[in-house]
C-alpha cells in the first residue's frame, strides 16, 4: 500500500511522544520511591537502605534520566560490639553506640546497581531498586522496603 502526503512533522511528533513517555515514567518513579521511603518502617540506623532507593530510565544501555538515591540521615543508634582485654587480663565485652550514618554509601550503591542494570538493556528500560545488599533480608523480616513502591507503580502504570 502506498501512502502519499506530507510527513515532514512526523519525526518531531515521534520525539514529542517519546519525551512524554519518559516524563510519565519519571513521574511514576518519583511517586513510587516516595512511597517506599515514607512507608518503610525499618530502623534506618545508617540511612543507607532508604538512600539506596531510586530509579533509572535508559535507552539502549544509556541513562536518560534518574531519580531518587537521596541521602537520608540515619536516625537509630548504631550499636557496635566492642571486645578487648585490659592490661590486668580482664576480658571486656559490650555494645557501644557508633556514629549515625548519612546515607552516602546507600545512595552510591543504589545508583551504581541501577546504572549497571540499564547498561545491559536494549530499547527503553525502567529500573527501580533498593540497592543495598541487605534490602531483601529486611523485606523478608516483614518490613516494607519496596512493596509499597511496586503497588504505587501498578496504580500509575497499570
Amino acid at each position: 500500500m502506498k501512502v502519499r502526503g506530507d510527513i515532514s512533522g512526523l519525526e518531531d511528533y515521534v520525539r514529542e511522544v517519546e519525551q512524554h513517555y519518559i516524563s510519565r515514567l519519571a513521574e511514576a518513579g518519583e511517586a513510587a520511591i516516595a512511597e517506599a521511603v515514607t512507608k518503610g518502617k525499618y530502623q534506618n540506623i545508617t540511612g543507607n537502605l532508604r538512600s539506596s532507593i531510586g530509579y533509572v530510565i535508559g535507552y539502549d544501555g544509556k541513562v536518560i534520566r534518574e531519580g531518587g538515591f537521596h541521602k537520608v540521615q540515619g536516625r537509630g543508634e548504631n550499636y557496635q560490639r566492642v571486645t578487648f582485654t585490659t592490661r590486668n587480663g580482664k576480658k571486656v565485652d559490650f555494645w557501644a553506640k557508633g556514629k549515625f550514618g548519612d546515607g552516602s554509601e546507600g545512595s552510591r550503591k543504589g545508583l551504581e546497581l541501577a546504572r549497571s542494570v540499564i547498561a545491559k538493556t536494549k530499547g527503553y528500560s525502567f529500573v527501580i531498586v533498593a540497592g543495598m545488599e541487605y534490602a531483601s533480608y529486611v523485606n523478608s523480616k516483614g518490613y516494607d522496603v519496596m512493596d509499597s513502591a511496586k503497588l504505587e507503580l501498578k496504580k500509575i502504570v497499570g
